[in-house]
């Protein structure tokens, strides 16, 4: 059986991408809130609206990948308004950023159900693109804006019922990642597994369009579904024991459980843990959720037929069939 923790880490390195130390994806968000905030007085320029903003999604909690083919990079950003929802229509807040944004700056602006997206280009080529969630905040019992944040849902041509403010919980979202485990080299484990799936979604051509299961799918799934994976070792010169960690075991039982976590016909429900609580899987059809049962038993093969290689070579291309070419070949 070949130890495989050395090819793991280095295929980690190359498909993490760190937010905080990639300064141009840095800039680009900042270059946005910079616009918003000028474009709001320009705009407004009496009883400007006033926000804050907070970086969320897969970079906010450390498990962002690196883009694969036509996929581009994703930065999130969570824009809280200090206003009520109870006197604006979310959509009309949307319109407002979009405004600002597309008629002020004159970029490519798209408002969509769940934020206003800002898309940049290179080389005729999409680069990558700001999500822009909009949020309002709730009332206290004297009517003052208190800490409970709604988030914008509903695109211009939507029907009524589907505008509307929704309860939100970002920041607790993140807190409740992170507190998952108190150790802070086993929540590295624990990011790199998400990393893991991922990479394994966005190279499986199967899981592709509006099937593919979503980033924050894969996340509240190991939350459900992760446990620390270690094994004992001994070093001859120290003459002491150590735990190294065994990252394709974690996976495998992650993905054996998301298995088992499926019911007869396929279906599956995982609550996001915090409020609205949903579905993150409610948008799959059933015949998308039968494809995403059989990618991953496909999966589970993969890993437990590397487990049970004796060769780090021919188990390290069993890997890349998985995950493609940045997991190495030895």
């Amino acid at each position: 059986m070949a130890d495989l923790q050395t090819q793991f880490n280095k295929f980690h390195d190359n498909i993490k991408v760190d937010f905080d130390g990639n300064k141009p994806l840095r800039d680009k968000r900042d270059i946005i809130i910079d616009s918003l905030r000028t474009g709001i007085k320009k705009k407004a320029p009496t009883n400007t609206p006033t926000f804050e903003f907070f970086n969320q999604g897969s970079y906010d909690m450390a498990t962002g990948v690196e883009p694969l083919g036509n996929n581009d990079y994703d930065i999130d950003v969570g824009i809280v308004f200090n206003i009520s929802k109870d006197n604006n229509e979310p959509v009309n807040v949307k319109e407002f950023v979009f405004d600002v944004l597309n008629v002020v700056y004159q970029r490519n602006v798209e408002i969509k159900r769940p934020c206003v997206r800002v898309q940049y280009h290179k080389a005729g080529e999409k680069a990558y693109h700001i999500d822009l969630a909009i949020y309002s905040k709730g009332k206290d019992i004297l009517g003052n804006l208190n800490g409970t944040l709604y988030l914008a849902k509903g695109k211009l041509n939507s029907l009524p019922q589907y505008k509307f403010w929704e309860i939100s919980e970002p920041y607790q979202l993140k807190e409740l990642i992170k507190s998952k485990l108190s150790d802070a080299t086993d929540r590295e484990q624990f990011r790199r597994v998400i990393r893991y799936l991922k990479r394994w979604k966005d190279f499986n051509s199967a899981l592709q369009g509006s099937g593919k299961p979503t980033g924050i799918a894969l996340t509240a799934l190991c939350y459900n579904h992760f446990t620390v994976e270690k094994d004992t070792a001994y070093n001859y010169i120290t003459r002491n024991y150590y735990y190294k960690y065994n990252d394709l075991r974690a996976l495998t039982k992650v993905v054996n459980a998301i298995i088992s976590s499926l019911y007869w016909n396929n279906k599956i429900n995982v609550q996001l843990p915090v409020r609205p609580y949903n579905n993150l899987f409610e948008k799959m059809s059933d015949n998308q959720m039968a494809t995403f049962k059989a990618q991953l038993q496909n999966f589970k093969n993969i890993l437990d037929n590397s487990t049970n290689d004796s060769q780090t070579t021919t188990a390290c291309m069993r890997l890349r069939s998985a995950f493609g070419g940045d997991f190495p070949t030895s």
